[in-house]
């Protein structure tokens, strides 16, 4: 294989199309003799120095690279040679030597080629001609810290996007929020367009009646794209970028754009680390001597006969994790024909034992001209997931089995394993933890998810005539998802279940098609045309099936013969859904510095009742490039700035399926006669003017460049109001139901957003920053316009299971509702007469808040706000000669966590583990305003006493490499190895494992911000590799 050169690091990335030979080697085939030897260097026009230019000598073969710092050696016939030198960004240059030995060349820009291009929806605008909010990330920022899926990666890089990563878990999900949430009742996930095609996310299989979820929920569905194929990826913000998908723009749009091969030799490219994980933090429990001491106190001699040992639970349960990655790739192309394939390993074990996720893929783009009006191309990718994950206890029914929290509510007293090397069964050490599994024992439960997905799309591109051309889409993304689950005798709720088995399916095909018009014409020096218009039909169609049970007769079949289950537990479903679209968009420029775009989208939906089928999403914006007016032209001090104005309105489709319809379902029995008969009731009520959500927003935005955009600066004000929101209301008994599903709720959110990029250094020392800063306010108008709140089921009383969220008009969504902490009551005189006559000393104390002498669940009230004051992102980059250096900074600000795990662990109740801490709990002796007394079962409830500031601090990424000169080197074009440290420091006054969290997994605004133990995260070291040929 002939093999060409390329320079790839932040400059630039150069092709030859054919493979140069040394001078040596090249005239010594003539039979000539080498005469004379150039030195020299290559500089930009500012004077910089410009690694990897490419010097020839003119007419022949013969050439070199540029080293790191610009400086270049080619032996070349005679002093009268001409040189052709060139470099990607700049306009390449002939200069004769003329006899010299050394030589300084200068190469000029090229502004045409540098002119940064960004891809919207339907198309690629210059940035310059951008009139909507569109941020951007490369791929080499995207991929500076080890991640499963692109979404992780963007975690803090872009102003306005709120990226909470659930949990620690090796591939699991995060929750993304762009300028906040729009949607009470359905998913504030945005929309994911990949190479064109926008992508149905996922799910995963129906699991076994075990509740065995994966630690923080579900596996993220875009962990089956390989993040080391992106390009780059734009966020669309606003709704001139949005309201080109229409019903799915609400929540903002994600275009990720894949890696093309470009023409020229092959580029064989390989990278690869391997690195090792460990848990960030431990929580201080008590030890076995505290844990007997305190149980002692409750119920003497209630322990007597136990063998002692002394375990810490979270020492058993976690491990130093490794974590790999391999990617090889090969580019390149002739006039007609350039492609881009690779093939990547990833695999990462997780801190928690037996947890994991694997993931193989692969990627082909291919585009052919078959003619110099047509061309064809392919986008082919498949990827194939196994996880294991990890037992979460963040239900009622699995809290027991939870791997997280089992390994802190454990005794500390018990081993685990036996004499003979058999896990511990705690009941059968002891009867009075007969319900409390051994930590250990909850790893070896089965939870193994197996994907494979298969995203293809094919597309023509046709120039019909002068500035018209045609592009077609049909584009198929396959997706199949298996759940096996088993939950043997080892722990409390296979026992008492007789093991617990299932394997769920989950198949998802969705199909698009996709017409695209363009016309471009530019009239004289004044207008300029750019008219898009477009039709497209996507259709989903989604079948699962879980077959499962109890009662096996063994362990050892696992979920391998579900014919032996005794206890049957057998479903299927099948969903559609389809969505036509009409598409139209005008650009129009005046004078090269006003800017006009106009878009408007036609939605067919048949998620949506028969009344409301079809919706219209217009926008409308404007922008004026000051810099070219007459009195800023000239202007040393500033070179870029732009006003852009943005009004447009947008839907969420994100619905439940069939809400429109009258539903029945099945499982009513009943006997006739001696027989008993399956019986179908109906489950909800038709709603026929059921319709989208509709998003209004606003949009003020400035662009700022100074000095020759060395100093690049953006800002944005926006405002959201989101009407017809989807929420079930309640209907009068009498209809035979209690609610109705339908657009009832008004809901607003409003903010800045700051983005700031700076040059301070290019000499020999390079400096680079970026930064981000977003600040979002929410607030509830309007919820079903009869009631002003919904107000969580309970009395806040079922400690750890209680909903603890709150929606109430004039305030925030999520907010935290319960009881008022205050203090610890601490003697009869206290108590007497109180609106809490029934404590006892070293109880709690509540507040009542309602003033009614009496304490009811009438005194909860609002106690915390999940939602953070601000977001940012701090990029610091450093390169002297060979070596680079960039560190990574992101956080949260003004956000609560409601920390629930604190009320079992401060809870001072018999056989459950606590902090260390608790042993100075309340006594007649100690008045402890801090840790109520010591009793046999616990009796806190949800209150201010649990909300945390979850503010943080952290010190994302911290990434050192050196790029080594490879100059010399014929067939080598880069070579760079580095060193990365993740997750290395999070300042934090939070006293759990992580402040970022989200324990139920799901993407919505109403249940966030409570820890539920979900998996810790992990802080990993790493050497890597990245060579090219």
């Amino acid at each position: 294989m002939a093999l060409g050169f390329t320079y790839q690091d932040s400059y630039a990335l150069n092709f030859s199309k054919a493979p140069l030979e040394s001078s040596e080697s090249r005239l010594a085939k003539k039979g000539e003799t080498m005469a004379y030897t150039i030195k020299g260097r290559v500089l930009d026009d500012q004077g910089l120095p410009l690694p990897g230019a490419t010097v020839i000598e003119k007419n022949t073969t013969n050439g070199t690279v540029t080293d790191i710092d610009g400086y270049f050696s080619l032996t070349i016939k005679d002093e009268q040679q001409t040189l052709i030198v060139s470099f990607v960004g700049f306009e390449p240059k002939e200069e004769q030597v003329a006899g010299r030995q050394n030589i300084e060349l200068r190469l000029n820009a090229d502004t045409e080629s540098l002119e940064e291009v960004v891809v919207v929806g339907y198309g690629t605008v210059k940035k310059s001609d951008l009139t909507g909010s569109v941020a951007s990330v490369s791929s080499e920022d995207l991929n500076r810290t080890p991640i499963s899926s692109l979404d992780q990666g963007l975690q803090g890089r872009v102003a306005g996007v709120e990226i909470t990563q659930n949990s620690g878990a090796p591939g699991g999900a995060t929750s993304v929020k762009i300028r906040g949430g729009n949607s009470l009742s359905t998913s504030n996930e945005p929309l994911y367009v990949i190479d064109g095609f926008p992508i149905v996310s996922g799910g995963s299989a129906p699991g076994s009646t075990s509740s065995q979820n994966s630690a923080g929920g579900q596996l993220n569905p875009l962990a089956t794209i390989n993040p080391n194929d992106i390009a780059s990826i734009e966020v669309l913000k606003d709704a001139s970028a949005t309201s080109i998908y229409g019903a799915r723009g609400a929540n903002g749009v994600i275009l990720i754009t894949t890696k093309r091969g470009e023409e020229g030799n092959t580029k064989i490219s390989y990278s690869a680390y391997y690195g090792i994980q460990e848990v960030s933090k431990t929580l201080d429990l008590m030890n076995a001597e505290q844990f007997m001491a305190l149980n002692n106190e409750i119920n003497p001699g209630a322990l007597d006969g136990i063998t002692l040992h002394d375990t810490d639970w979270q020492d058993v349960i976690f491990q130093a994790a490794p974590i790999q990655n391999h990617q090889l790739s090969f580019s390149g192309g002739s006039k007609k024909t350039v492609y881009n394939l690779s093939f990547n390993y990833f695999d990462q074990d997780g801190v928690v034992k037996n947890s994991d996720f694997e993931r193989i893929s692969s990627r082909l783009n291919l585009e052919n001209e078959l003619h110099e009006r047509v061309k064809i191309g392919l986008n082919l990718n498949y990827n194939y997931v196994v996880s294991n994950g990890a037992i979460s206890g963040t239900t009622l029914e699995s809290e027991n089995t939870g791997t997280v929290s089992g390994a802190l509510f454990a005794p500390p007293i018990f081993a685990p394993y036996d004499s003979e090397g058999n896990l511990t069964y705690f009941g059968d050490l002891h009867p009075n933890f007969e319900l409390q599994p051994n930590p250990l024992a909850s790893t070896q439960i089965l939870n193994k998810s197996t994907n494979t997905r298969m995203l293809s799309n094919f597309y023509v591109n046709v120039k019909i005539a002068e500035g018209l051309s045609y592009r077609g889409n049909i584009g198929v993304d396959i997706f199949h998802d298996r759940k096996d689950t088993y939950t043997g005798r080892d722990v409390p709720m296979g026992r008492i279940n007789g093991g617990v088995a299932g394997i769920g399916n989950l198949d998802q095909n969705s199909f698009i098609h996709e017409s695209v018009l363009n016309y471009s014409k530019k009239l004289g020096s004044s207008h300029d045309f750019n008219i898009t218009g477009v039709f497209s039909t996507q259709r989903y169609t989604g079948v699962s099936s879980l077959a499962g049970g109890s009662e096996l007769s063994t362990d050892i079949l696992l979920n391998n013969n579900l014919g032996l289950v005794a206890n049957r537990d057998v479903s299927s479903n099948k969903s559609t859904w389809r969505l036509d679209s009409w598409t139209g968009r005008i650009n129009y420029i005046f004078l090269e510095k006003y800017l006009f775009t106009l878009t408007g989208r036609a939605d067919g939906s048949s998620r949506f009742g028969e009344n409301n089928k079809w919706g219209f999403f217009p926008s409308a914006a404007f922008a004026w490039r000051l810099k070219d007016e007459a009195f800023l032209v000239n202007s040393e001090l500033i070179s870029d700035l732009k006003l852009r104005l943005s009004y447009g309105v947008t839907g969420n489709a994100n619905i439940p399926l069939y809400q429109s319809f009258p539903r029945l379902t099945s499982g009513s029995n009943y006997n006739f006669g001696n027989s008993l008969n399956i019986g179908i009731s109906p489950t909800g009520v038709a709603n026929p003017d059921i319709k989208w959500e509709r998003t209004n927003q606003s949009d003020f935005g400035l662009d700022l460049g100074l000095w020759d955009n060395r100093i690049s600066f953006t800002f944005d004000y926006y405002h959201k109001r989101t009407n017809d929101l989807l929420i079930s209301r309640r209907i009068p008994a009498s209809s035979g139901f209690n609610t109705v599903f339908g657009n009832f709720g008004e809901i607003e959110n409003k903010g800045i957003e700051l983005g700031l990029s700076a040059v301070v250094m290019d000499k020999s020392l390079a400096w680079e920053v970026s930064g981000n800063f977003s600040r979002n306010r929410n607030t509830i108008l309007k919820i079903t316009g009869e009631v002003d709140e919904v107000i969580p089921s309970g009395d806040g009383g079922v400690g750890a299971f209680a909903n603890a969220s709150l929606l109430k008009v004039g305030y925030p969504v999520g907010t935290f509702y319960g009881y008022v902490w205050d203090g610890i009551w601490q003697n009869d005189d206290d108590i007497a007469g109180s609106h809490m006559p029934n404590a006892q000393p070293g109880d709690a104390r509540y507040a009542d808040v309602n003033g009614d002498g009496a304490f009811s669940a009438a005194d909860r009230t609002i106690i915390g706000d999940p939602n953070p004051d601000y977001i940012f992102g701090l990029n610091n980059t450093f390169r002297y000669k060979g070596f680079d250096l960039s560190v990574f900074i992101q956080g949260n600000m003004g956000n609560d966590v409601f920390y629930n795990r604190r009320m079992v662990l401060e809870s001072v109740t018999f056989g459950t583990n606590q902090w260390s801490a608790v042993e100075n709990h309340w006594t007649p002796e100690n008045p402890s305003q801090e840790y109520v007394r010591a009793s046999q079962s616990g009796r806190l409830l949800q209150s201010s006493n649990f909300i945390e500031d979850g503010s943080f601090v952290r010190l994302k990424n911290i990434q050192l490499g050196y790029n080594f000169d490879v100059s010399t080197v014929n067939w080598l074009t880069q070579l760079r190895l580095y060193t990365s440290l993740t997750n290395l420091v999070t300042w934090t006054d939070y006293s759990g494992y992580d402040p970022e969290l989200n324990s139920t997994g799901v993407n919505n605004v109403t249940n966030f911000g409570i820890d539920r133990d979900p998996y810790p995260r992990a802080k990993s070291y790493l050497l890597g590799l990245q060579v090219s040929f």
